[in-house]
């Protein structure tokens, strides 16, 4: 809207500039009437004139040419300041003109400052709408390296927690083959234990028996002994009673 009144304004003192046509036919008129029919005379178209016609004539151009000296003078004067006053027309019309364009272009360069001024202000909520959203970009991005990092050590745990269950798995299992092979080896070992104190027992029971018939033996023997060392002693004294009486029994 700016643009479009400054550019009527330059038009309308463009057009103020120069005059018309008319106009100056007309100034022209009054500046240079009167001079063309100076130098007009009525002389004869046949024949020659005589001498007094000559001095009245020699004197009348005197006076018509001493007359359109004065009247080129004036209008001389006239188209000078037709001139002039046309060129100052023509000097204010132009002035006015690019007063108009000066004041045109100070509104244009208006617009345009505050053109650049909106411009500007939109640039910077642009760049703090960027600063934001690389802010908030940043943050993500920290957010996925630490869920990744968390990922990476929850990774970690469960193989390292898998391996550890892979290996007490092979642990209880070898560790229940130890179990079942020591039971086994208990279940042998009482085996033997009662088979031993089976033979124990006997052998206790064998040994009391041995024993009981060796005290019998012994006694027996001591019995024997002593029952032997008694039919000795009898024979000795019935040995001594026959050497001193002969036929003496008792």
């Amino acid at each position: 809207m700016f643009r479009f009144f400054a550019v009527t304004v330059c038009a309308f003192a463009l057009a103020s500039c120069f005059p018309s046509h008319d106009d100056s036919a007309a100034d022209g008129s009054h500046s240079f009437g009167g001079i063309s029919g100076g130098f007009g005379y009525s002389g004869h178209k046949h024949g020659y004139a005589s001498g007094a016609e000559l001095t009245s004539l020699a004197h009348t151009s005197a006076l018509q040419a001493n007359s359109a000296a004065q009247n080129q003078h004036a209008a001389g004067n006239q188209a000078a300041f037709g001139v002039k006053n046309s060129l100052a027309q023509a000097a204010q019309g132009a002035a006015a003109t690019a007063q108009a364009a000066v004041v045109g272009k100070q509104i244009i360069v208006q617009e345009l400052h505050q053109q650049v001024q909106a411009a500007q202000q939109q640039l910077q909520a642009e760049i703090g709408q960027y600063n934001q959203a690389q802010q908030a970009a940043q943050a993500a991005q920290e957010a996925s390296q630490q869920a990744q990092q968390q990922v990476n050590t929850l990774s970690a745990a469960l193989a390292a927690a898998q391996a550890t269950a892979a290996h007490a798995s092979q642990s209880a299992a070898g560790a229940a083959s130890a179990a079942a092979s020591q039971h086994a080896m208990v279940s042998d070992a009482r085996q033997k234990i009662g088979h031993l104190t089976s033979q124990l027992d006997a052998a206790v029971a064998d040994l009391q028996d041995t024993e009981g018939a060796a005290q019998k033996a012994a006694a027996a023997a001591h019995v024997a002994q002593a029952n032997a060392a008694a039919a000795a002693n009898a024979v000795a004294q019935s040995a001594k009673g026959g050497h001193h009486g002969a036929g003496k029994f008792h």
